[in-house]
């Protein structure tokens, strides 16, 4: 049976002729009902009071769940994208370094070809060099040759002239 504070002051008991004083009994059972009415209000709203502290407890878990779980996300998140930069960087760097290598080969083909270009515009210049005495060797013994039947007082002048011509020297100054 459950006790109220109704039943408490509803509470009778049987009389015995050397018994408790009734007014004193009813006075005390209505004294002990207030307080037991007082307890049982004081009791409920701790228990609504709990059921509110449990429901945001059971708020709060859902939100330190989730958040939980926005931080583990986060951190792989985060992981990933470090894994991805150092990837990238590597690649990057490989990319780099195929790159300068792939000039390096350049520039060292396009020195070997200006190089050789050089040895044979000097393989040229050598040869027009020599074409160029030789054809002045001839020009020159033209001259000899043509002065020799012409009169004595035209071959001194030639001879004179001939004699400023110097074909080194024109040659060295073609150089």
């Amino acid at each position: 049976m459950r006790i109220t504070p109704l039943s408490i002051k509803r509470q009778e008991f049987k009389r015995n002729i050397r018994g408790y004083d009734p007014d004193e009994v009813n006075t005390f059972l209505e004294i002990i009902a207030d307080e037991f009415d007082q307890l049982q209000k004081k009791n409920e709203e701790l228990s609504a009071t709990i059921s509110q502290m449990q429901k945001k407890l059971q708020d709060y878990q859902q939100i330190e769940k989730g958040l939980q779980q926005t931080l583990l996300a986060a951190q792989e998140t985060s992981s990933r994208s470090m894994e991805a930069s150092k990837r990238q960087a590597v690649l990057l760097i490989k990319e780099a370094e195929i790159k300068a290598k792939q000039i390096i080969d350049k520039a060292r083909a396009d020195a070997k070809e200006i190089s050789e270009a050089v040895l044979e515009l000097k393989n040229h210049k050598q040869t027009l060099v020599a074409r160029l005495k030789a054809i002045i060797m001839a020009q020159k013994q033209l001259l000899d040759a043509i002065s020799g039947s012409e009169t004595e007082s035209k071959k001194e002048e030639e001879k004179s002239t001939l004699k400023n011509i110097n074909v080194d020297s024109i040659i060295d100054r073609l150089l």
